[in-house]
C-alpha cells in the first residue's frame, strides 16, 4: 500500500517513538523509508546576554548529524531500504512544516509519519505543535504517533 515513507525526527523521545513504528511500518510494507531531522533556528536571539549563536548552530548540526546517524546505522541493522537527511531552516528561513512538505515532495512520499504530544489548551497555545500545523497543509496521509504514556514507557524500561 506504501512504498515510500517519510518520518520527521527531533531527537525526542516521541520522535524516536515515531521513528520506530515508521521502520516497523516500513519493514512490514517493504517500503523505502527517509528519515528527516531539521535543524530549527531558535525562536529568540538576546545578544545582551552574550552567547554566540555559532556556536549554538554548529552544536544544532552536531545533533543532526548524530540523529541521522544513528536513523541510518537502524535502517541498516533492520534490513530497511532508506536514507536518513537533514534539512536546515536556519539558513533557509522555512518554516518546519513547509520543510517538511518540501521534503515529502521531493521523496514521493505516499505516507508521513510524526510523533505528537498530544498537548491541548494552553500549552499547545504556548508550545504550538508540528503535528497539527503540518495535518492542516499536508497534501499527503499523515500517521500521527502519539507519545508513549507513563504506563507504558515505565513497562519498557
Amino acid at each position: 500500500m506504501y512504498k515510500k515513507i517519510l518520518v520527521a525526527i527531533d531527537g525526542s523521545d516521541v520522535a524516536d517513538h515515531a521513528f520506530e513504528s515508521a521502520l516497523q511500518f516500513a519493514k512490514t510494507e517493504n517500503a523505502e523509508l527517509f528519515v528527516l531531522h531539521i535543524i530549527e533556528s531558535p525562536q529568540f536571539y538576546l545578544p545582551e546576554v552574550g552567547i554566540d549563536p555559532a556556536s549554538i548552530y554548529e552544536a544544532l548540526v552536531a545533533e543532526g548529524g548524530h540523529i541521522t546517524q544513528h536513523a541510518r546505522d537502524r535502517l541498516k541493522n533492520e534490513g530497511v531500504r532508506g536514507q536518513a537527511g537533514v534539512l536546515d531552516n536556519f539558513l533557509s528561513g522555512h518554516a518546519t512544516v513547509d520543510q517538511i512538505q518540501h521534503m515529502a515532495e521531493e521523496f514521493h512520499a505516499d505516507l508521513i509519519v510524526l510523533g505528537t504530544h498530544g498537548r491541548s489548551g494552553f500549552k499547545r497555545l504556548m508550545l504550538g505543535s508540528v503535528a497539527e500545523a503540518f495535518v492542516r497543509m499536508s497534501t499527503r496521509p499523515v500517521l500521527l504517533i502519539p507519545q508513549r504514556s507513563a504506563v507504558e514507557s515505565s513497562m519498557s524500561a
